[in-house]
């Protein structure tokens, strides 16, 4: 049975168990090989659906075992401005998986990848912001990290906000302190939702 024969498509399934059970094939057995097959089976342009299960596939397996998407780094990038919208979000989720492994290359690419945050999905864009936060913890890119981050934050939707500023609370360096409440401040301006407000609030609590 070919790989795109167990794709959740081919099997005429609309959920993404299929997917799944691939990509947990792949990764107990660490096949590199069945990988490169897929990576080849997406580049080969198939039915729409079955790129978006591929892709998907991908970003299960970088979810499951990230070093198996170091190799294929180039291309997830490349896919980042696919004209299907859920191969580009599914790229930027495997790119968020494989991130931490990779930083050096993420940095290099970080036009692509903040283009595709500004022009992509809500998915596309929390993934994306994933891939951000993990390269601030490289000391070596901190600084230019930070800058980025709050930037993102200052602009974040007021219903992604919350998440956002949690998620760099969570690696936040005591010496940016200051300049991430800096930027909560400013946003409390702009928030009317009570829930986004008082989450605000009990953000900056923890950070004071």
């Amino acid at each position: 049975m070919s790989i795109s024969d167990k794709l959740a498509y081919s099997l005429g399934r609309k959920d993404q168990v299929p997917n799944k059970l691939l990509a947990q094939e792949i990764t107990i057995a660490a096949d590199a090989d069945r990988l490169n097959e897929l990576i080849k089976f997406i580049e080969g342009k198939p039915h729409r659906r079955l790129q978006m299960d591929a892709i998907l596939t991908v970003a299960y397996v970088g979810d499951l075992l990230p070093k198996m998407l170091i190799p294929h780094v180039d291309f997830l990038i490349g896919r980042l401005r696919d004209p299907i919208d859920r191969v580009a979000w599914g790229s930027m989720i495997a790119l968020s998986h494989v991130s931490p492994l990779v930083a050096d290359q993420m940095y290099e690419n970080l036009p692509a990848i903040l283009d595709s945050m500004d022009m992509g999905s809500i998915v596309g864009r929390d993934h994306g912001y994933q891939v951000l936060v993990n390269l601030y913890v490289v000391n070596r890119y901190s600084s230019d990290m930070l800058f980025i981050l709050l930037e993102q934050i200052r602009k974040a939707p007021s219903n992604q906000l919350g998440q956002y500023t949690e998620r760099l609370m969570k690696v936040i360096k005591p010496e940016d302190k200051l300049e991430l409440i800096t930027a909560l401040e400013e946003r409390r301006l702009d928030l009317t939702n009570e829930y986004h407000l008082k989450r605000l609030t009990k953000n900056l609590k923890k950070l004071y």
